[in-house]
């Protein structure tokens, strides 16, 4: 394929991920705003509603890269999306109809979960398809349009009130038809399948098995799950829980902290791309990022004032958005070419499939003592993890010097 046709299907990838990243963005604050803002519930059943949302990522992500071996990925991604629309115009009609519920949102929230367990791997395995010769590049492009598409959904979410839930789906479901048909005019029919050679349940034990002899990847993959398990948790329960119970704040108040994060992570991807040659020791650097991290959620626990909270958070969106640029970057690295796929869909479940837990124990925790507390236990807990990162192969191995598998 020639380097300009490249460009051209990038650049459509490119609008794909944007729009469905918009959806995502509404979503990401939509949700657990329902559940906390609107129901009104506690603590634990916030952390079970978000954990019914990542829970299928744990169990199927494997599968769903498993599969991404065996399909046309532009048209599989956009059946896919396509399926959204189930769960979204079930929530449309029960939201039109009066009928919004703790258990509704449980059942959207984990249908929404299985499709998005299917999408996630089979759209970062594309990237490396469409992308151009710079595959680092490309890599901190996509993560600037999709945190900078985020941040618009981010806003139209403080909208909530104002022009209500029944418009703001109406249009998720738009972003996400949009986001199937440019990700297929990414990938047009004329392009390979990318066929696996092995079947489904012996491609997902070779792929783990290729992470775990690898002096890289195994580590990476160990200090990944621990960003989803210690992260996601404090990011998806806590930080809404926060804003309602010790800032006392609406919707608009989540909405804006989730945008000073997103804008942290811009920056920093705006950074890195200026740093010519990129990172030297992008494992250190990684390892750093959750050690900072950590610092910051100690910062927040002290329970801040609203001048200086949207800065940290910033500053935690820039360590969280540095990091997930080189985790996916030394991930498509890395990964053997005959595994990349199957090592793909592994970075998600770590990266995403612990979350779940992470969120159900951060619920429980919050119950049990309180959030600024839970913020410093958990706080505490990444700089520990990011220490231990000192003595992986991760701290010791430069850029560029790739260490096979053992």
């Amino acid at each position: 394929m020639a380097g300009g046709q490249k460009l051209s299907n990038f650049q459509f990838y490119l609008g794909g991920l944007g729009s469905s990243a918009v959806a995502m963005g509404l979503q990401v604050v939509i949700f657990p705003w329902l559940v906390v803002g609107v129901l009104h519930e506690p603590a634990d059943r916030v952390g079970l509603a978000q954990m019914a949302v990542m829970l299928p990522n744990l169990l199927l992500i494997l599968w769903g890269g498993a599969l991404s071996d065996n399909r046309h990925l532009g048209s599989y991604l956009f059946r896919l999306y396509l399926m959204y629309l189930l769960p979204f115009g079930m929530m449309l009609v029960a939201v039109i109809n009066g009928f919004l519920s703790y258990q509704l949102l449980i059942i959207f929230g984990a249908s929404y979960g299985v499709i998005t367990a299917f999408i996630q791997p089979a759209r970062e395995s594309l990237l490396s398809q469409v992308a151009s010769e710079d595959l680092q590049g490309s890599v901190v492009r996509t993560t600037l349009v999709q945190f900078a598409a985020q941040s618009l959904g981010y806003l139209s979410a403080g909208l909530f009130e104002r022009i209500g839930l029944s418009l703001l789906l109406g249009f998720q479901m738009l972003m996400f038809v949009v986001a199937g048909l440019l990700l297929r005019a990414s990938h047009p029919a004329t392009v390979a399948l990318n066929k696996g050679h092995e079947g489904q349940s012996q491609g997902i034990v070779a792929g783990l098995r290729a992470v775990w002899h690898h002096a890289r990847l195994r580590p990476l993959m160990l200090l990944v799950g621990a960003t989803g398990f210690l992260g996601f948790g404090v990011y998806l329960v806590a930080m809404p829980l926060m804003t309602r119970e010790v800032y006392g704040q609406s919707a608009v108040f989540y909405a804006g902290l989730q945008l000073s994060f997103t804008a942290g992570v811009l920056l920093a991807n705006v950074l890195y791309l200026r740093l010519r040659g990129g990172f030297s020791q992008p494992g250190r650097v990684l390892v750093i990022s959750l050690f900072c991290r950590g610092l910051i959620m100690l910062l927040i626990a002290m329970h801040l004032p609203v001048s200086l909270l949207f800065p940290a958070v910033l500053v935690w969106g820039m360590f969280s958005g540095i990091s997930i640029s080189l985790g996916r970057m030394m991930t498509h690295t890395e990964a053997p070419e005959d595994y990349r796929s199957r090592v793909v869909s592994i970075y998600q479940l770590a990266f995403f499939g612990t979350a779940p837990l992470g969120a159900w124990v951060t619920g429980q925790l919050i119950s049990a003592q309180g959030v600024l507390e839970t913020f410093a236990g958990l706080g505490a807990l990444t700089v520990l993890v990011a220490s231990l990162g000192i003595f992986s192969q991760l701290w010791r191995s430069p850029s560029g010097k790739r260490v096979e598998p053992q």
